[in-house]
C-alpha cells in the first residue's frame, strides 16, 4: 500500500491535507482495491481511489479552510455549482429525489478526474468474457 508521502509526491494537490486523514483514506481504499489486480496497477489504483474518495469529501479545500481558520461545513450535497473568492462562499448542486434515481457506481466514480481514471484503469484489470 502506498504511503501518505508517496501519495502526496503523486498527487501535490492534496499536500495540505494531514497524513493521518490520508492514511486513513489509503487504507479504506487499498480494502476496496483487494489483491485481484495487476501488480504493476494496484498501487495507482490505490492512490487513484484515494484521491477520488479525498476530493468528495472536499479536499483539499477542507483542510486549507481549516488551516486558514475558516468554518468549514461537510454537508455538502452534489457537485459544485458556484464559487465566490472573496469571504468564500461555495453553493453545490442540490439533487432532487427524482434525479437520484438511477446512479450508477460508474456515475459516482465520474465525478472526479481521479474517479474516472481510476474506473478506466479498473476495465483494463477486469474485461468482461471474452467470446472466441
Amino acid at each position: 500500500m502506498p504511503t501518505a508521502a508517496e501519495f502526496k509526491t503523486r498527487f501535490p494537490e492534496f499536500s495540505p491535507v494531514s497524513d493521518a486523514l490520508v492514511e486513513l483514506v489509503l487504507a479504506e481504499s487499498d480494502a476496496a482495491v483487494g489483491t485481484n489486480w495487476l501488480e504493476r496497477d494496484q498501487p495507482l489504483a490505490v492512490n487513484l481511489l484515494t484521491a477520488h474518495n479525498l476530493s468528495m469529501e472536499g479536499e483539499p479545500e477542507r483542510s486549507k479552510a481549516i488551516a486558514e481558520g475558516r468554518s468549514v461545513s461537510n454537508a455538502q450535497s452534489g457537485p459544485v455549482s458556484s464559487m465566490k473568492v472573496g469571504d468564500v462562499s461555495v453553493t453545490y448542486e442540490g439533487r432532487s429525489k427524482s434525479d437520484q434515481k438511477a446512479e450508477t457506481v460508474a456515475d459516482e466514480y465520474r465525478k472526479t478526474s481521479y474517479g474516472a481514471r481510476y474506473l478506466e484503469l479498473m476495465r483494463k484489470n477486469f474485461t468482461g468474457p471474452l467470446i472466441v
